[in-house]
């Protein structure tokens, strides 16, 4: 009789349980397509586990809208589409949006950074967890940092060989703008692109080149217009991340907001793993293919790193002054990467 009692009440509970279960839609879009890792990682492993874990864990259905490609919100409108609501989760490359989130863009201004993915992953996620200022940052635009990733290696493909910061000079060189004032230090001139304009740019020769990772040369075709991609040793960046709206989250059950910030922080480490490897790869690859690749001296990358050694002291100057803690986000950062093995050419001074 008791084992029968017990089974009734386990029904009677997995009843009300069902009856209590609700379908959650999110939204979730990005201006980049799934050619690029962090976007492909929360198509897939994201969006999947969060809705597997979710049905498992709270009996709850979660189940994605997909915009990629820019089909809702382009990568300079991203953080405004999720402030507004026309996105629950958006995925941008935050180098365009510097007057939103300057303050998490801290890494594109300290040049030279490490090469090294999952070094700049793990640290990424440091500053996330320990510095409270990132998070505070993006309230005001009613976005919660659910991730923050690391692009692959940067580096220039170009149209011309070259191996040293001479060879560059007067060349055009498209990119994000926040990355201009890196290559007019050494005299070359910026040409400010979205990524998915840049093959055009060299096929009609308004651009001799791209500040790009080598998987650009593959996922944008641009091994088509340019032959040689230079290891320039600008380093990993922690510049891409996934806001989700704040008031998405306060109309979410706490245990299935639970569940999406454990599965953003392993999809944030599997871009970092993922991003190391298709360098390693696509490197193999594309020199097999005849694609010239060269690795900048490291002379030379002191050379450049010392042409722009005061932009880190600008940046923090100017977020400073918006009343941003810069100067304590920055000296972190380049704690942190000392503490995972990693040291900047120059001494930067803030």
């Amino acid at each position: 009789m008791k084992a029968l009692k017990y089974l009734a009440v386990a029904a009677l509970s997995l009843a009300v349980s069902a009856a209590h279960a609700d379908t959650f839609r999110l939204r979730m879009g990005s201006g980049h397509t799934t050619g690029l890792t962090y976007v492909k990682v929360y198509d897939t492993f994201f969006a999947d586990e969060v809705s597997k874990r979710v049905k498992e864990r709270t009996g709850h259905d979660v189940r994605f809208i997909k915009a990629w490609g820019g089909s809702v919100a382009k990568v300079d409108g991203t953080i405004e589409a999720v402030q507004n609501g026309t996105l629950d989760i958006g995925l941008v490359p935050i180098g365009f949006e510097q007057s939103r989130a300057g303050l998490l863009n801290y890494s594109a201004f300290m040049p030279f950074t490490t090469p090294d993915p999952v070094i700049q992953a793990q640290v990424s996620n440091r500053m996330l967890k320990e510095v409270p200022a990132l998070q505070e940052s993006m309230k005001r635009y009613n976005s919660h940092v659910l991730g923050a990733m690391v692009s692959e290696a940067y580096g220039v493909m170009s149209s011309f060989d070259w191996n040293s910061v001479d060879e560059i000079k007067g060349k055009r060189i498209a990119m994000a703008g926040t990355n201009a004032p890196l290559f007019m230090a050494v005299d070359a001139v910026p040409v400010t692109l979205g990524i998915g304009e840049h093959y055009q740019a060299m096929q009609t020769n308004l651009a001799d080149g791209s500040l790009f990772y080598i998987s650009g040369m593959e996922a944008f075709k641009l091994k088509e217009v340019a032959k040689y991609f230079n290891k320039s040793g600008f380093g990993s960046l922690s510049t891409l991340v996934a806001f989700m709206s704040l008031t998405t989250r306060e109309k979410l059950p706490d245990e299935v907001v639970a569940i999406i910030d454990e599965v953003a922080l392993e999809a944030a480490v599997m871009v970092g793993e993922l991003s190391k490897k298709r360098d390693q790869d696509l490197e193999t690859k594309l020199a097999a293919e005849g694609i010239t690749i060269n690795t900048l001296p490291l002379e030379e990358r002191r050379r450049w790193a010392e042409a722009v050694k005061d932009l880190p002291a600008k940046a923090v100057a100017e977020l400073n002054g918006k009343g941003f803690p810069a100067t304590d986000v920055f000296t972190t950062y380049v704690k942190f990467l000392k503490e995972a093995g990693y040291s900047f050419p120059v001494d930067y001074q803030f």
